[in-house]
This record gives C-alpha cells, sequence and structure tokens, in this order.
C-alpha cells in the first residue's frame, strides 16, 4: 500500500497559551500516527493564529483512523482540510 498526505487545521482553544506551545503538543500527538512533513502558524484574524499540519500517513491507517482521534486533543480543534494520495 501506499501513503497518504494529510493536511490538518487546528485552531487553539486558550489564545492566552503562545501559539508555539501548541504547535509542540500538536506535534507531539500527530506524530504517533505517521511522519510530520510541516507546520504552518499563519495569522487568521485579529491577533488569532491558525496551525496547519501536513502528516504523512500510511494509507492501511485511514485517515478516519486519525479523525476520531481529534477529540483527545484537549489543546485545540483539529480538521482535516485536504487528503491526497502520495505518488511514489
Amino acid at each position: 500500500m501506499g501513503k497518504i498526505v494529510l493536511k490538518i487545521k487546528v485552531l487553539p482553544k486558550d489564545v492566552s497559551t503562545p501559539i508555539e506551545d501548541v504547535a509542540s503538543k500538536v506535534r507531539d500527538f500527530l506524530s504517533n500516527f505517521g511522519a510530520i512533513y510541516r507546520i504552518e502558524i499563519q495569522p487568521l484574524a485579529f491577533g488569532l493564529n491558525v496551525i496547519f499540519v501536513t502528516l504523512v500517513i500510511e494509507e492501511s491507517l485511514g485517515s478516519s483512523h486519525v479523525e476520531e482521534s481529534f477529540k483527545d486533543f484537549k489543546d485545540g480543534e483539529m480538521s482535516i482540510t485536504d487528503i491526497t494520495r502520495m505518488v511514489e
């Protein structure tokens, strides 16, 4: 089987927590599922930031397994914004 590339958006729950701390927790949490290719912090609005993560997982794992785990992440809300099959 191949690999799947997931683009995940993370909105921090507490805006007073430094965004770098949230990004570090996101990295620790998502690295259990696959390889983190990139983490980007982008401004959203009025001083709020959003984190975008590019995660590469095994196709056999499936994106639903990763998405179901999002409820266990307590420092923000995660959602998958894009799914692409990796061409090797």
